[in-house]
């Protein structure tokens, strides 16, 4: 049985498949394919994404990671300082903080640090690597320091929580900001800035003026020369981290520079005496007001111009009398009455119709012009030209002018001056007026001949003295220190000027309106003026209301300094002899010492009595 099962044939056994069939080439190729197109596809797509943050969108995000790490902030130039010509500070920038609050930092930090803080639930866990702030966040504390209501502070900073700028105090002293900066509060820094102060500040107000909370010049030379005062700003970039601390020096973009320096004409000293002696003139007299300008002869320089009553710049609540505010000297126009009879006996003398020896009958001592009647205080009879100036007749001036071509007059006092702005070109000057030709009729060049029918300035005044003063020589005005004297312009003949400056001598001596004008040790030549000033309507004068003017020169032998002083509307006496001269006569007595001016007549102290009281 064995045997016939090895004899039959064995059969062949089944071949059973592989467990897994080897792919066709077309499927491997396409599989290929796809891996090759993803990468392919991802790999343009990560080139495309850099092109475009790197290239396409570029200042966008690098402005917004900027944002969070850099902070621009403006450098402030430091504001020029203005000195007087010695180089006496007259207005100053000193540096002051202002405290500022970022908002938005403090709650952000405050909210991560009540999140640090709170108490864990149970199976929370802290988030690792988170570092606890370390900067204060007592909000009393801070308002304490700053002097805020607690309360005001955090409405302010609720209402804008977002805000990255909210500010806390301005003009701290840099040593209180420093102290609240030491208390490490979140999100608190300084701006640093400059404040104006006016050491001197009455005396020199009206011509300085004053800067606005800004730092921006709105009155004055201070608004005159605010462009150059201010400099330009710089800018600076700061690196911080979230929690406002500086990781770096900052980066300088624009350097800052510094505002221009600038050096007036006028003496402190002489702007002192000029203020004291104005503010004890115009309380003595009751007066509403007092001007005077002092003017160096040979330069044009004005060394002193003042006005009382004045303000404190450095108080702000001074500045709501804006009559204070103003500078007379140059702003205001009025009638100038007999200062400006020299003027025109210099013109009669121009013409050559007359001479120191011709003499004018002033008898009766009244005159009617075109329907006016023209009248002097007494009837002086005969006069010389010297006499008209020294009695101060209006009969005598008028007849002159009279005498003259039309035009003559009119046109003399423009050629010197009048009815044309200054030099200095101060903020408001006034030019003054004298009417055109076309008004030109009989009464009105009378009229004008004595100083009523045309407008002037102090400044006006003081520049038409230091030209008589100045052997006819006219030199520009100037409120800023003059190293080079600029080229004059001989506006009258030397021998002319020198004739009308010894004819004001006598103003000063006996029987002249201003004997109360003398100085010890000085020759002084002047002119007086008691002039009428016009009803509120502008219709006829006013017979309670007046303006004392004194005009003068000193020394007469070396003429240094002209000085005009006005008096507004004086009560009790109200001749510019009695008001104005004694008033001229300090201040220049004190300026002369004080310029070291040799004497030029032997020291001796004359009797002063009341002089006579014309104009």
């Amino acid at each position: 049985m064995a045997e016939k099962r090895m004899n039959q044939p064995r059969k062949a056994k089944p071949r059973v498949a592989a467990v897994t069939q080897k792919n066709e080439i077309s499927f491997d190729q396409w599989r290929y394919t796809l891996l090759w197109t993803i990468v392919i596809v991802c790999f343009v797509t990560l080139i495309f994404r850099a092109f475009y943050v790197q290239v396409i969108n570029k200042d966008f995000l690098q402005s917004k990671a900027n944002a969070l790490i850099l902070r621009d902030e403006k450098i402030k130039a430091m504001r020029g300082m203005i000195t007087d010509r010695n180089g006496v500070p007259l207005a100053i920038s000193t540096p002051i903080m202002k405290i500022v609050m970022d908002p938005r930092d403090y709650f952000e930090n405050k909210n991560l640090y009540d999140e640090m803080t709170a108490p864990l639930k149970p199976g929370e866990r802290r988030k690792p690597k988170q570092k606890l702030p370390d900067k204060d966040f007592n909000l009393d504390e801070l308002a304490s320091l700053v002097g805020m209501d607690p309360n005001l502070l955090k409405k302010q900073m609720q209402a804008h929580p977002r805000s990255r700028y909210l500010v806390l105090k301005t003009e701290v002293p840099p040593q209180q900001a420093d102290l609240i900066l030491e208390r490490n509060f979140q999100g608190v820094y300084t701006e640093k800035s400059y404040k104006r102060y006016y050491p001197q500040p009455q005396p020199n107000a009206q011509i300085v003026g004053l800067t606005n909370n800004d730092g921006i010049g709105v009155e004055g030379l201070e608004m005159k020369l605010n462009k150059a005062l201010n400099g330009v700003d710089g800018l600076q970039t700061n690196i911080r981290d979230k929690s406002g601390n500086r990781v770096k020096d900052p980066d300088v973009i624009k350097p800052v520079q510094a505002g221009e320096n600038f050096t007036l004409s006028i003496d402190s000293r002489l702007q002192y005496i000029m203020y004291r002696e104005l503010t004890a003139a115009g309380v003595a007299n009751n007066a509403r007001s007092a001007t005077a300008i002092a003017v160096d002869v040979k330069t044009g320089e004005i060394l002193a111009m003042g006005s009382w009553p004045s303000y404190n710049p450095n108080d702000k609540a001074s500045l709501s009398n804006k009559d204070a505010m103003r500078n007379r000297g140059a702003i205001d126009m009025f009638e100038p009455g007999s200062t400006m009879k020299p003027f025109t006996i210099a013109a009669a003398l121009e013409s050559g119709k007359y001479t120191t020896n011709t003499v004018i009958n002033t008898s009766p001592g009244s005159m009617v012009i075109g329907g006016h009647l023209i009248r002097d205080t007494h009837d002086h009879g005969q006069l010389t030209l010297a006499g008209v100036i020294i009695k101060s007749s209006n009969v005598g001036a008028a007849k002159i002018a009279l005498s003259l071509p039309k035009p003559t007059i009119p046109s003399f006092f423009k050629r010197v001056g009048f009815s044309q702005r200054s030099a200095v070109h101060f903020p408001g000057e006034s030019a003054g007026l004298i009417l055109p030709p076309k008004y030109w009729g009989v009464s009105e060049i009378g009229t004008m001949a004595y100083g009523y029918g045309l407008n002037a300035t102090v400044l006006q005044l003081a520049q038409g003295y230091a030209m008589l003063a100045n052997h006819g020589m006219e030199m520009p005005l100037s409120l800023y220190k003059v190293n080079q004297p600029e080229k004059g312009k001989q506006v009258l003949d030397p021998k002319i000027a020198d004739q009308v400056l010894l004819m004001m001598e006598q103003v000063t001596l006996p029987g002249g309106t201003a004997i109360q004008a003398q100085i010890p040790g000085y020759r002084v030549a002047g002119k007086t003026g008691t002039a009428h000033k016009l009803n509120a309507d502008r219709r006829g004068y006013s017979k309670t209301e007046y303006r004392a003017l004194f005009a003068g020169v000193a020394p007469v032998s070396n003429p240094r300094i002209a000085m005009v002083v006005v008096v507004e509307n004086p009560r009790g006496s109200y001749y510019g002899g009695t008001v104005s001269a004694p008033v001229f006569s300090r201040i220049m007595q004190e300026s002369l010492r004080l310029l070291d001016v040799p004497l030029d007549k032997p020291l001796s102290v004359n009797k002063v009595t009341a002089g006579g009281e014309d104009d």
